[in-house]
């Protein structure tokens, strides 16, 4: 059977009823997975509509505080101080959506994986939970920082509690983990508060021999350095060789950049085994940021897209073309502010695009956030993604059925999906999921997808 997902929140089916969202996925875009958001604080992945409102569902916006939209079952807790996160928010009072959507998902035939995404956003901030803090990194000048150390124990001894109350207490299929943190040095890169630098981490840097003095200080030169290049100081030999000046003479920024990856990337390994754990067959997806995948060189370069098929069953590379070209030149934008200030920005537009291999996929900068790229991007990235793991991992990728870019990037039609869907699957796709958000995404769209499906004689 052909996998066709999508990622939902609670929300929806608070606000138009389990059955009749089941109904709707079914018949418009012949969903057979859900991919539902049980525990979040991102609006983008459990709220209502971020960019306006679709032609379902409430229009209004909620509020989100989020946190566990599931009933957590305290036998599970047991080795966590961190046991009071159910979301506070009126809205869910009562509501349980593993417990109330999945006996009606599986009378369908359907899949159902709990998605959560370890957001890179510093803003998302889950600060009316008790003791969330203790769970808390610090940045490169020693402040708490606004998200989590992976490197934290208790951190992950919760983590750890949460998959074992879903997967004992619950029929699932299998997990769906969005990666989508970067390093310190690209924080500071866009302007950002950083993480990786509490005691866990300054542990872990000695026992590798990194002197952490130095390390510290290497990336509070830059930080102060790439401050001043934004208030348009430039240096006598140009902002990118002054840059590796300060890489080459602080070696141990990159020793700490890639204690930070192994650190991320073990923490997804032991999620992989524990969910293993429960039963063998139990999948693990890992969401692949657009970011990663697509737009930044340095976590292209970090994110050895090989390393995936150790511990992934599928991957769900996020290519959500038709927004993709505002956010590709947003991105692009960031950069020529600080590390390519020596460009205009149509040069580190023009430069980026070269790097990655896009040309042929993007229009002009000034055309970029009306035109998109084109559904062959779609096509290209899933069969590199296919090469790069050996084709040990299924690959589905993510159609961006409803998400924009604050209104200013193209529209999204089924005309749009339509072809995305077709190149995912030109491409050697197993499967679509439909992203980022049921909630965003409307019907049309999702018939879009059906249509396809259906030309296809996947339905």
């Amino acid at each position: 059977m052909t996998f066709v997902g999508i990622q939902i929140g609670a929300i929806s089916f608070i606000d138009e009823g389990v059955e009749q969202v089941l109904d709707i996925l079914q018949e418009k875009a012949g969903i057979n997975a859900l991919l539902i958001s049980a525990l979040s604080w991102s609006l983008g992945n459990a709220g209502r509509a971020f960019y306006g409102f679709p032609d379902h569902g409430v229009q209004e916006p909620d509020n989100l505080q989020g946190g566990a939209f599931y009933k957590p079952d305290p036998d599970y807790y047991q080795a966590t101080f961190h046991t009071q996160f159910a979301a506070p928010d009126p809205l869910y009072k009562g509501f349980d959506t593993l417990a109330d959507v999945i006996p009606a998902a599986k009378k369908r035939g359907m899949k159902v994986y709990p998605y959560y995404c370890e957001t890179s956003s510093s803003g998302i901030r889950s600060i009316w939970q008790p003791g969330f803090a203790h769970f808390l990194d610090r940045d490169h000048w020693g402040r708490t920082a606004t998200r989590p150390s992976l490197l934290n124990p208790h951190y992950r001894t919760w983590w750890r509690s949460v998959i074992d109350d879903w997967f004992s207490n619950h029929e699932l299929s299998g997990l769906l983990w969005g990666i989508e943190r970067q390093s310190p040095l690209m924080d500071i890169f866009r302007a950002d508060s950083s993480t990786g630098f509490d005691e866990y981490f300054k542990a872990e840097a000695r026992s590798r021999g990194i002197d952490v003095q130095r390390a510290i200080e290497g990336y509070q030169i830059i930080d102060r350095f790439l401050v001043g290049v934004r208030g348009g100081e430039r240096p006598r030999d140009g902002v990118f060789v002054t840059l590796l000046r300060h890489l080459l003479h602080h070696p141990e920024v990159l020793m700490w950049e890639k204690m930070w990856l192994d650190a991320h990337q073990d923490f997804y390994h032991e999620i992989a085994g524990q969910v293993r754990f429960y039963n063998p067959k139990h999948e693990v997806g890992l969401g692949i940021w657009q970011i990663i995948n697509t737009y930044n060189p340095y976590l292209k370069a970090q994110y050895d897209q090989s390393d995936y098929a150790h511990y992934a069953d599928w991957l769900k590379p996020v290519l959500y073309n038709t927004p993709a070209g505002a956010r590709f030149m947003n991105f692009s934008d960031t950069w020529q502010k600080g590390v390519l200030a020596d460009a205009t920005p149509d040069g580190a537009y023009n430069a980026l695009a070269n790097i990655l291999g896009l040309e042929e996929f993007i229009a002009p900068r000034s055309e970029a956030a009306a035109s998109g790229f084109k559904p062959e991007y779609v096509k290209k990235w899933t069969e590199n993604l296919i090469a790069d793991t050996g084709g040990r991992c299924k690959v589905y990728p993510g159609i961006g059925a409803g998400v924009g870019d604050g209104g200013s990037s193209k529209p999204i039609t089924p005309e749009e999906i339509k072809a995305a869907t077709h190149a995912g699957f030109d491409g050697g796709g197993s499967g679509v999921l439909i992203s980022r958000n049921y909630s965003e995404a409307e019907l049309r769209n999702l018939e879009a997808v059906g249509e396809v499906l259906t030309e296809r004689g996947l339905r």
